[in-house]
């Protein structure tokens, strides 16, 4: 259990630093998708809603720390743990490969979405921006976040969740 909390600690703090200064590049039409989501989801999904949210909480003071939005990144990044975390199988279930594969792509989907609308909203309470602004910058985000997180999917997680 320890070495899964460094393990995890050691990735978080990597994938955050990627996230604010590599990822910020990938920016497309003003919205880029979020690699630390898509990981706060995975451990959600891997050990259940809690720790989901205890790392989603740890996840959104690292990012805010680095973005300069704590209290904003906190919030939102501590609820994508537990939306994720409803979608968690647990180690000794019967899951078909097919049947995690859906659970992590529903998961990252709901916790994005919902990160976004609450990070969209909180942001923008004073500006008061269209409705249709705030639609375009939640949707294109999360469908972002869902092209990495099939990507990373195929490329890395599924031997993990395989498992």
């Amino acid at each position: 259990m320890v070495k899964n909390i460094v393990t995890n600690s050691v990735l978080l703090l990597i994938l955050c630093i990627l996230q604010q200064y590599a990822f910020s590049r990938l920016v497309i039409f003003g919205a880029m998708p979020d690699i630390v989501t898509i990981f706060v989801a995975f451990t959600a999904l891997r050990y259940g809603q809690k720790q989901g949210t205890t790392f989603g909480f740890a996840a959104g003071i690292v990012t805010g720390i680095l973005s300069g939005n704590i209290g904003i990144e906190t919030l939102s990044k501590t609820i994508e743990g537990f939306i994720a975390g409803y979608f968690h199988i647990p180690e000794d279930s019967h899951a078909s490969a097919l049947q995690k594969k859906q659970m992590f792509y529903k998961g990252v989907f709901l916790a994005s979405l919902t990160g976004r609308i609450l990070s969209t909203l909180t942001l923008n309470v004073l500006s008061l921006p269209t409705a249709w602004h705030i639609a375009y910058s939640i949707g294109l985000a999360t469908l972002l976040t869902m092209i990495l997180a099939i990507l990373s999917y195929q490329l890395f997680l599924k031997k993990i969740l395989a498992k």
